[in-house]
């Protein structure tokens, strides 16, 4: 995208604006969804609004929510050894990430995000100022609603864009802490909420690819520049312009630095793998695919290994022979740079020309408004309902003391006329036609009374309401096919920050087969080679999805039964071996199984002790054993000494 980079500040402004003008339908509708699932009563094209309301916007909404997460799954696209271990490297890091990062809070408002506006925007980018005593740098991620987001109109495809904002909201002591802007700067930014206290301001920040389809990144608030990156993703360093020298190793008096882009680095020493396979810190120069050779004199040896000698002036000297040796030069590892912008989109359920998917309350407004009409219809006639009393114009005044809201009057004064009149109304109809509304609501959403967990006399048998559960599932699975798809981007653009930012080797934990927690290494050198030319590179072909076994949220029951199933059929080895039993345990234990980590526990010390008891019996029986057997030896060392007795003795009587 090409820029007036004399007056950037005055084009993204423009263009932003712009860029707001031509979705302000959609910015209209995402404010009319949100308060009609906070249960607004405004009526469409009336001036008059509901009275009341049955708020089943919000009731379908929340009775589809999922706490789940998937779980992610990485495989190479070519496979080797190395390149599925790599894979099962991701996985682990990834899922690492998944622990320790709040996503389970960012779920809980991105299960409401996607179905009301019909997505929802994540922002995943590498802070540097996250740092431990051995690591610099992490990811951050965090949820946003698409009433931050702005793309560039008619483009439907995050990937296509040229450009794209969010805003956000912050104060103004933030902006001086993280942009390093001055308070009299900060004072001048504005923020579009009408803040009276002039506390806050309103950041936008503008992902644009440039002319070499880099991401570049333009942040302002106001008329105030706060940031301006180009090459968003590259690696900095400070050169000063007097000595060339980079900041950390220049000593002028007045250094004179600029910010330019590092696109290599040079190993100064040997690094080791993972998989104990070393990278030289000196490498072979290769061109046209071979390997460039050059002549070294090196100190000849025998064939006994003994050096070879020559003798000059009379004198014995090693002897030096020429020989061809690959030329090496200092190992040169080309950084890697992310290609994508660091912003996911999660579909609620696909539509066509649209960068977000569809709204539930979009959806489903024509019965929620019906539904307020007819609960105010109701509200009404209830209120207006009951006994009211007669009375001639004379006799009205004697109710007149608070009682009666009103007294019906005659004009005879006869004192029969004194009576009662019972206006109470029938709401059955309207009653039934705000239940078939809501009935007409769910259907359109796909959901059933059973996915509700209501009564459902429909279905029959416990098989019957199973089917049933899982059809409004399987109507629903769209749903979840985005949101797995939106994790997978994710997962690699994470996997993409950490192999361009993390210099050092991570360690995360995982839990293994038994159920046990170990440590793993994730390591960004790992995903080095080298191609036919000589030139490094970062082999990135692997393919992200999540592993469809990972939900297990929703069915932890029916997993529980199964496994206990499967234990009761042998499945897992013989029912009476305490092996099989941990097994059992320690598959309840993945699956989240009350108590179960503690039966485990008991398992691991009973077959602990089972082991200490066999071991002192295959002791005391190899003691026994080797007392036997010198008890034997000794019994035939003394038979021998016997035998050699007698010998002697006829030998000497013999001689006699």
């Amino acid at each position: 995208m090409r820029i007036d980079k004399e007056h950037k500040l005055d084009f993204f402004k423009a263009l932003y604006e712009n860029a707001q003008s031509q979705t302000s339908g959609q910015r209209e509708d995402f404010d009319k969804w949100s308060k009609q699932y906070k249960g607004d009563l405004e009526i469409d094209d009336s001036t008059t609004p509901a009275k009341t309301g049955r708020n089943i916007t919000y009731e379908l909404i929340e009775s589809q929510f999922s706490s789940y997460l998937p779980t992610t799954a990485v495989s190479p696209e070519s496979y080797s050894e190395r390149t599925e271990r790599n894979a099962k490297s991701v996985e682990k890091l990834l899922r690492n990430k998944r622990n320790k990062l709040p996503f389970e809070r960012m779920n809980d408002i991105d299960e409401r995000y996607s179905p009301i506006y019909g997505g929802s925007v994540w922002l995943i980018e590498w802070d540097n100022s996250i740092k431990t005593h051995k690591t610099v740098g992490d990811v951050k991620v965090s949820v946003w609603s698409p009433s931050h987001f702005v793309g560039q109109p008619y483009i439907y495809d995050i990937d296509d864009m040229e450009y794209c904002f969010i805003t956000f909201e912050t104060t103004k002591e933030d902006l001086v802490r993280k942009y390093g802007v001055s308070f009299d700067d900060a004072d001048e930014t504005e923020s579009d909420n009408g803040n009276e206290t002039d506390e806050t301001a309103t950041v936008v920040v503008c992902y644009y690819k440039d002319d070499d389809d880099k991401i570049c990144q333009y942040i302002w608030s106001g008329d105030v520049e706060l940031s301006d990156i180009e090459d968003y993703y590259s690696r900095k360093k400070y050169i000063c312009k007097n000595c060339g020298k980079r900041k950390e190793l220049c000593e002028c008096d007045k250094p004179d630095y600029e910010m330019q882009n590092d696109e290599y680095e040079e190993l100064d020493h040997d690094i080791v793998l993972t998989d104990g396979t070393v990278l030289y810190a000196n490498s072979p120069v290769m061109e046209n695919g071979q390997v460039v050779m050059e002549t070294q004199s090196q100190q000849a040896y025998l064939n006994d290994g003994t050096v070879a000698m020559d003798e000059v002036n009379g004198i014995k000297v090693p002897l030096m022979v020429d020989v061809q040796v690959p030329k090496l030069e200092r190992t040169r590892l080309p950084y890697f740079t992310p290609t994508k912008f660091p912003i996911v989109i999660r579909k609620n359920t696909s539509q066509e020309d649209s960068l977000f998917g569809q709204s539930d309350c979009e959806f489903i407004r024509p019965q929620q408004q019906a539904i307020n009409k007819l609960e105010s219809r109701i509200l009404e006639k209830s209120m207006k309902a009951g006994v009211y009393p007669t009375a001639p114009e004379d006799g009205a005044g004697q109710f007149d003391n608070g009682v009666y809201d009103s007294v019906i009057k005659l004009n005879q004064g006869n004192q029969k006329l004194y009576g009662r009149i019972d206006l109470q109304v029938d709401l059955s109809q309207d009653t039934a036609q705000a239940e078939r509304q809501y009935d007409q609501a769910k259907r359109i959403l796909g959901i059933t009374d059973s996915y509700q967990g209501q009564a459902d006399t429909t279905a029959q048998s416990g098989k019957a309401k199973q089917i049933q559960v899982n059809q409004a599932a399987g109507r629903l699975d769209s749903k979840r096919k985005m949101k797995n798809a939106a994790y997978a981007d994710i997962d690699e653009i994470i996997f993409q920050y950490f192999l361009a930012y993390a210099d050092e080797p991570r360690t995360v934990s995982y839990t293994d087969s038994s159920g046990r927690l170990q440590n793993a290494t994730f390591n960004r050198y790992d995903f080095i080679e080298r191609d036919e030319n000589g030139e490094y590179y970062y082999n990135t072909s692997y393919l992200f999805s999540t592993d469809l076994t990972g939900d297990v949220e929703q069915s932890r029951e029916m997993i529980w039964a199964e496994n206990r199933l499967n234990f009761q059929n042998g499945c897992y080895g013989d029912v009476n071996d305490p092996e099989t039993l941990l097994i059992f345990w320690q598959q309840q234990e993945k699956h989240h199984y009350p108590d179960a980590r503690d039966m485990v526990e008991r398992i691991r010390a009973k077959i602990e002790a089972i082991r200490q008891a066999q071991a002192m019996q295959q002791q005391l029986q190899a003691t026994q054993a080797q007392n036997q057997e010198l008890t034997a030896q000794k019994l035939a060392a003394e038979d021998k000494a016997r035998y050699a007795e007698g010998y002697i003795s006829y030998l000497q009587g013999g001689a006699k």
